[in-house]
């Protein structure tokens, strides 16, 4: 008959060593809790998203419209967000009735546009009457172009005559306002487009003008006296 191997014990040195090493292999692959942490910082640590969601969360609204506002605006409920509103056009509607330069906007503050604005307003201008020179003019083409087209032809002519004074008016009136304020503030202290606030706004009607004016016609600010701006006219 032939012989049954004899069954012996394990070591248990080895199986006690053997159970070691798997334990501290496993160890080994668990990351410490100073390495998730790390991880959880600077690493990845999530899974992968797919393009849709990446393109969804690079997402961002054009012009500052839907943004997320932050804790002091979401606290403030409707009626809050109203009322701020409501004190925010109060505040502008007095700084255009007044010249509050608190509440200006940023083209509107300082000192060189306050003072443009007084001398453009202390005086009267060709372009003022731009607009209803205008409309009487093509009103008066429309009934004499039937009528009398001999008429309509001068009209036409005189409106091209006026057209030339509005550009001659608002060329010479640019020149005089800059050495003015050369002479009142120097050039180095005048804001960018400080001669085209000025012009721009003798184009407009009186009552029309924002902000509103402060002076009368003839109260000249100082520096923009007449007689001063002849004086500076002869200097340069």
């Amino acid at each position: 008959m032939p012989r049954k191997p004899e069954l012996t014990e394990p070591d248990s040195s080895a199986t006690t060593a053997g159970g070691k090493d798997r334990s501290a292999r496993k160890k080994s692959k668990e990351p410490s809790a100073a390495e998730s942490a790390a991880a959880k910082a600077g690493g990845k640590g999530r899974p992968t998203p797919s393009r849709k969601e990446a393109v969804a969360a690079n997402k961002r609204p054009l012009g500052g419209y839907g943004q997320k506002k932050g804790p002091a605006a979401q606290a403030l409920t409707k009626e809050q967000r109203r009322e701020q509103r409501l004190k925010q056009r109060e505040r502008f509607d007095y700084a255009m009735r007044t010249g509050d330069d608190r509440y200006l906007p940023a083209r509107d503050k300082g000192p060189v546009r306050r003072w443009t604005r007084d001398y453009i307003d202390s005086r009267r201008s060709l372009g003022e009457y731009l607009v209803w020179l205008a409309i009487g003019s093509l009103l008066s083409l429309m009934v004499l172009v039937r009528v009398a087209p001999i008429l309509a032809s001068l009209l036409m002519l005189g409106m091209y005559i006026l057209v030339f004074a509005f550009i001659s008016d608002a060329i010479f009136r640019g020149r005089r306002l800059k050495k003015a304020l050369v002479a009142k503030f120097g050039l180095d202290k005048l804001p960018p487009g400080s001669v085209w606030y000025g012009v721009n706004r003798s184009f407009q009607m009186r009552r029309s003008r924002m902000p509103n004016p402060q002076v009368q016609r003839g109260e000249y600010p100082e520096g923009g006296e007449p007689a001063r701006m002849r004086r500076a006219a002869k200097k340069v």
